[in-house]
């Protein structure tokens, strides 16, 4: 009898697990049918910890790791800030975190020797310049990763815009203007609080990005600053990576207004799997859905702050599992068109409009 009964029941969890791996392929199955249709996007990213190693390029084993999850570009972030807080390497040792009064030039040569590493990543053959959205989709269909060279924080340019062309020629597309303090553009909306919008230079900054067709990125900026980019940019722009206040209430959060603005302007809000924040996928997907009832699914995004924060989301993890927010999306039962927008198609709309 036992016998039976234990047979019976082996029997059973092997038809279960036969069931579970079927529903799998054929998840699997739904989201690459998805990412045939739709750019799947990561609009924060520091892959191999680029910005803060003594590397000279992105690692083979970090671009493999997007190509398994259907990752078809990748903003690559430089944190041109480091200048100021230290935490990076040097073929003599890590500069230790910390505040630090860089010398002249220092912020300009670090971001671009950062640049230099992307290039380095095209040139060795791992990756593609994202120089235009038009190349998106041929580097997927040949199995490429795009990446998009980009600035955290434009300290960089040091007051000079003379400096943003030279990034420019060195492959920046996407530029963020504030990080973790202000600067000579903006004011953060994190500690240190400092009070004001976007400064006079910072006016020219955007004018300019607009002509360069450069996405501009509004994350770690305060309202004062979004709402006067806003106002000045003839292009939407995107919150690449943060929270949203009205789920926890939190430094690094937008409020609805916040949302509601840049959405009005054709921009897009990217909700990242930060563990200290957002414990899990799941709850990842309490955000994006948060902001699908706010604005609608044309305006939210994924980015995964990969290598820039210690703790990830649980079922997203370091290994970036952008399919688990896929996979939840539409278990909650979205759309094949609601979860390739979120995933990138939005993105790419975006790059577009700004391109014109």
């Amino acid at each position: 009898m036992k016998k039976q009964i234990f047979l019976t029941l082996s029997i059973l969890l092997l038809a279960g697990s036969v069931d579970g791996a079927e529903q799998n392929k054929d998840l699997d199955a739904r989201i690459k049918s998805i990412n045939s249709n739709f750019i799947f996007a990561d609009m924060h990213a520091h892959p191999s910890r680029f910005h803060r190693s003594n590397i000279d390029s992105i690692s083979e084993e970090e671009i493999h790791r997007y190509k398994a999850h259907n990752i078809n570009v990748v903003v690559a972030s430089i944190s041109t800030d480091m200048a100021y807080f230290g935490d990076y390497d040097t073929e003599n040792g890590t500069v230790p975190k910390g505040q630090y009064k860089p010398s002249s030039g220092q912020s300009f040569t670090l971001t671009l020797e950062r640049l230099q590493r992307i290039q380095n990543t095209f040139t060795e053959g791992r990756a593609v310049h994202a120089d235009s959205p038009s190349i998106l989709f041929k580097a997927r269909d040949e199995g490429n990763l795009a990446i998009i060279p980009a600035m955290e924080g434009a300290d960089g340019l040091e007051g000079d815009i003379e400096n943003l062309y030279r990034f420019y020629e060195m492959g920046l597309r996407l530029i963020q203007l504030v990080h973790f303090r202000a600067n000579a553009l903006g004011h953060i909306q994190s500690h240190p609080y400092s009070p004001g919008g976007l400064t006079e230079f910072g006016e020219k900054v955007v004018e300019e990005a607009n002509r360069l067709n450069l996405i501009i990125d509004v994350a770690h900026a305060n309202t004062e600053t979004i709402k006067d980019v806003l106002e000045i940019s003839k292009d939407p722009v995107i919150f690449s990576h943060g929270g949203l206040k009205a789920l926890r209430d939190q430094d690094r959060a937008l409020t609805d207004e916040e949302v509601i603005l840049i959405a009005k302007k054709g921009g897009i809000v990217g909700i990242w799997p930060h563990g200290r924040y957002i414990e899990s996928v799941t709850r990842m997907v309490d955000y994006i859905d948060h902001v699908i009832d706010l604005v609608g699914p044309e305006h939210v995004g994924i980015a995964s702050d990969l290598r820039g924060v210690s703790k990830y989301s649980k079922g997203f993890g370091s290994e970036a599992n952008f399919s688990a927010i896929a996979e939840e999306m539409i278990y909650r039962g979205h759309d094949d068109e609601t979860v390739g927008k979120v995933m990138g198609g939005n993105f790419f709309r975006l790059w577009q409009e700004v391109s014109k």
